[in-house]
């Protein structure tokens, strides 16, 4: 999450917030094993939504009122995806690949997903890892990042970390003139914001450390990690770090960088993720619609899709479970940005909350999700089967502090789309 190329001032961002949050127990969810054992092997086919109990009228509005975000400049493009028990509903593309030019964009475009990275990469290659046995989630982060001990950080867990609880703050971007080395060092060495374990603070630092420990238990880089047990296997060949020149007519663009001084296109658009060479644990991945799809339907076929497994039935609800009991959702879901911050995680996964979640109001008690700063979306409704995929080049708020972040999320029209979404299906009961 970036801030304009500004140190992120976490205090500021969280003015307002008030008083200390109420600790309470949260009654874990996950997906039903019942439905998901009968499309364990589902994959993705276009049909009609009739066939799968929803509403074609309803999801042509959907569609519309994304069109209409568009028409009316508050982004220059989209391409959204509603799928529903292996069936593929509707599938569009919207405007175009930069503003101000006419480049459309098409079904195959590709998006700077940003923090959707942290499941779609990071989240997943760690269970990879503890399935290989190469690490397990009660684990020392230190075991593998030594310069993680610092200031009292020798007993964070792996599993802290995935369910954002692990003390550290939402960043604590090095200096611009850092070297790399020193740069991973400083970050490391960050100190403990509230002891881990008693809460939760969505954090980017959190992530790009994780990142870096895959790469250190691997012996790759996350890139290539994921290209082999995860995107590869799983046929997401749209899906990727650091995009070759050869695909830029392809990608859409988020903005124009002052600090780069040029338009971003096939570059993540976070500056501290840039300056770190494109490939972190917490943002850099590049995606289309359909390759996000497939992932959604691996994860409601519990780890498996099209013949490949790539995490098992366990591993897959763990992730998707609500990790952070000592969290109260009412306590916590109080604005959209505090929602972000401090409300209930999965490892990765933001857990759907009834008043300011960007996945709305509508969805089952249990759903997930996550956001990318860049205005890209995806919710899971695994009571229903169901999940919706929104991805725009709207770009990273400037600034990116609470009215930025709220300002986005009402432009992109996230909660929008997935209320329109779960208003498509028919046969609710």
């Amino acid at each position: 999450m970036d801030t304009g190329g500004r140190s992120f001032n976490r205090r500021n961002l969280l003015r307002g917030i008030g008083g200390a949050v109420t600790l309470t127990a949260v009654a874990p969810a996950a997906l039903r094993s019942s439905s998901a054992s009968a499309i364990t092997q589902a994959v993705l086919a276009a049909g009609l939504p009739e066939v799968v109990g929803m509403y074609s009228e309803r999801i042509e509005d959907v569609f519309s009122r994304v069109q209409r975000r568009v028409n009316d400049g508050l982004f220059p493009g989209a391409t959204a995806l509603i799928a529903r028990r292996g069936v593929v509903v509707g599938h569009r593309a919207f405007g175009n690949k930069v503003a101000g030019c006419t480049e459309p964009v098409t079904l195959d475009t590709m998006f700077d997903v940003l923090s959707i990275t942290k499941v779609l990469a990071t989240a997943t290659s760690v269970m990879v890892l503890a399935q290989q046995g190469k690490l397990k989630l009660s684990d020392k982060v230190a075991s593998y990042l030594p310069h993680f001990a610092a200031h009292g950080k020798a007993g964070v867990t792996l599993f802290d970390m995935l369910r954002y609880a692990a003390g550290l703050p939402v960043d604590n971007p090095p200096p611009e003139d850092a070297s790399a080395d020193e740069a991973w060092r400083l970050m490391a060495e960050t100190p403990l914001e509230y002891t881990p374990g008693t809460s939760v603070l969505y954090s980017d630092l959190t992530y790009r450390l994780l990142g870096r420990l895959v790469e250190a238990v691997s012996g790759t880089d996350l890139n290539t990690f994921a290209q082999a047990h995860i995107w590869g296997p799983l046929g997401m060949h749209d899906t990727m770090y650091t995009p070759p020149a050869s695909l830029a007519p392809r990608i859409a663009a988020t903005g124009t960088s002052s600090r780069r001084g040029r338009l971003v296109r096939g570059e993540v658009q976070d500056e501290h993720d840039a300056d770190l060479g494109g490939v972190t644990g917490c943002d850099g991945v590049f995606s289309t619609a359909m390759d996000v799809a497939i992932f959604c339907q691996m994860i409601l076929n519990r780890g498996s899709y099209g013949g490949a497994r790539v995490l098992s039935p366990g591993s897959v609800s763990r992730m998707v479970q609500n990790q952070t009991p000592q969290i109260a959702a009412a306590a916590t879901d109080t604005s959209p940005l505090n929602n972000l911050l401090l409300a209930p995680k999965g490892f990765g996964w933001e857990m759907w909350t009834p008043r300011f979640s960007h996945g709305g109001t509508r969805l089952s008690p249990g759903s997930f999700g996550k956001a990318g700063g860049t205005g890209a979306f995806v919710w899971i409704d695994p009571a229903r089967e169901l999940f919706g995929v929104l991805l725009t080049n709207h770009g990273l708020p400037e600034p990116l502090d609470e009215l930025g972040w709220n300002r986005m999320i009402d432009s992109t029209g996230a909660v929008e789309f997935f209320d329109g979404v779960v208003g498509a299906v028919a046969d609710d009961c």
